[in-house]
């Protein structure tokens, strides 16, 4: 059992998942051996059921899960072919597959009939025993809190100091940890997120060296403790390491807050835009004099971190800083001059307003973009321009046309990607490898 710190990465929640291969494609599952990289839930819907999938508290309810669960959710009336795989006919059924589990064969499916039998069915497949071994020097209590879900947390079990307990949870699902000490106040000092990789925890595990020599009382062990795991750091935009005060609770609590919306988003935002294209998008080249303006500035433009807003979660800036090279007024002048014509005549002859012009974004490795939907009032038909790349394999952007149909698209220095990126939803949910994918983004209004 590991236990990992809130909130570093949510639910993507894939709409309109149609293939195995789709699986495959966003990193789910093994290509060769169909294996389910993550946990697995996949909801089935239809046009006539979605509100009645809704009312089951799918998808919203379950974006909180944390980094190894996935949602997706399948259209019984398109052609598609996970139905006939998991044997499918109605709305209201769900799939589930464990993390390391095949894809074919060990599965569970449930008809639900409401919003609990959904929710204790799910969390009986990640039920789990952990064993905790308190070697702090004071007693521990532990709260225990049901992931995405009101109630306040619950008293789950107190540990003695030097004595070892076993506690049934749930993967996903958080956990606080409360300092204990005649004649001290009760002090929380650790809340993480459970994982289901190893069945016995340590407490000083979550220490750090410097935390460890101070902590002769809950005062020392209090707000301040950190936590210091494997590969994991840098975790809301600090250098830092996270320190586990208020603040942060706070960051933690706001990107989930974020993630419910996106979801949320992106399921009604695309239905109340007007539709300019067949499908939504099309690739095809940056005018040469567009090219050249952005070339020019990304190599004599000084690249800077990119900030973010600590309660973000459309990209994992926190792991992955991104950089900027900034446009000067001129140069976004003269990039919304030479695009605004050929997107307004791909869009139908529409005359555009142009409303932003980010500059140069420049991802580095590892970097991820969740599926999402832009600013529905300014960002309606805008454009991708990749400035430069340097990858060990390419960097697939999803995108989901106007008819429900999921497509991964490739692009090459100089391509550019015309879209509706208010109804359109897009991203790259695959982690980036390679050093660097250089992007600059433009976009504009219909008056």
């Amino acid at each position: 059992m590991l236990l990992l710190p809130l909130a570093l990465q949510a639910v993507n929640h894939f709409k309109d998942l149609n293939r195995l291969e789709d699986l495959e494609l966003l990193g789910l599952v093994q290509k060769d051996t169909g294996v389910a990289e993550k946990h697995l839930l996949l909801g089935f819907s239809s046009s006539a059921c979605e509100q009645s999938v809704r009312g089951l508290g799918f998808p919203s309810e379950y974006s909180v899960l944390g980094e190894h669960v996935e949602t997706g959710e399948v259209m019984l009336d398109r052609n598609t072919e996970l139905p006939g795989v998991y044997n499918i006919s109605s709305c209201n059924e769900y799939v589930y597959v464990p993390r390391g589990g095949r894809t074919r064969e060990d599965y569970d499916v449930i008809k639900a009939v409401d919003k609990l039998q959904l929710h204790n069915w799910l969390f009986t497949h990640l039920a789990l025993t952990m064993e905790v071994i308190n070697d702090l020097p004071f007693d521990v209590s532990i709260k225990w809190e049901d992931t995405g879900r009101s109630q306040a947390p619950q008293d789950l079990i107190s540990i003695p100091r030097g004595r070892t307990s076993s506690i049934n949870t749930f993967e996903t699902h958080h956990l606080r940890f409360v300092s204990h000490q005649p004649g001290s106040e009760p002090r929380q000092f650790l809340r993480v997120r459970v994982d289901g990789s190893r069945n016995t925890v340590r407490l000083s595990d979550f220490l750090t060296e410097e935390a460890n020599q101070q902590c002769l009382n809950p005062q020392d062990c209090g707000a301040k403790t950190v936590t210091t795991l494997p590969n994991v750091n840098n975790q809301h935009g600090s250098t830092d390491d996270v320190q586990l005060v208020e603040e942060d609770m706070n960051i933690w609590r706001g990107r989930d807050v974020e993630n419910k919306g996106r979801v949320v988003r992106n399921e009604v935002q695309p239905k109340t835009k007007p539709r300019y294209t067949a499908l939504g998008f099309k690739k095809t080249r940056i005018p040469d004099a567009v090219y050249q303006v952005l070339l020019n500035r990304y190599h004599s433009g000084e690249h800077i971190l990119e900030p973010w807003p600590k309660s973000d979660c459309h990209t994992n800036f926190f792991e992955a800083p991104s950089t900027m090279v900034y446009l000067s007024d001129a140069e976004k002048a003269d990039i919304f001059a030479g695009m605004m014509p050929n997107l307004s005549k791909w869009a139908g002859g529409v005359k555009l307003h142009p409303t932003s012009c980010y500059g140069i974004r420049i991802y580095h490795n590892g970097s991820w973009l969740r599926e999402h939907v832009d600013t529905g009032d300014t960002h309606i038909i805008s454009a991708i321009m990749n400035v430069d790349q340097d990858v060990e394999e390419d960097w697939l952007l999803t995108f989901i046309d106007h008819n429900d149909n999921r497509h991964f698209v490739t692009l090459e220095p100089g391509d550019a990607l015309y879209y509706e990126s208010a109804s359109g939803l897009h991203g790259r949910p695959i982690p980036l490898k390679g050093k660097l994918f250089a992007n600059a983004f433009v976009h504009f209004k219909v008056v």
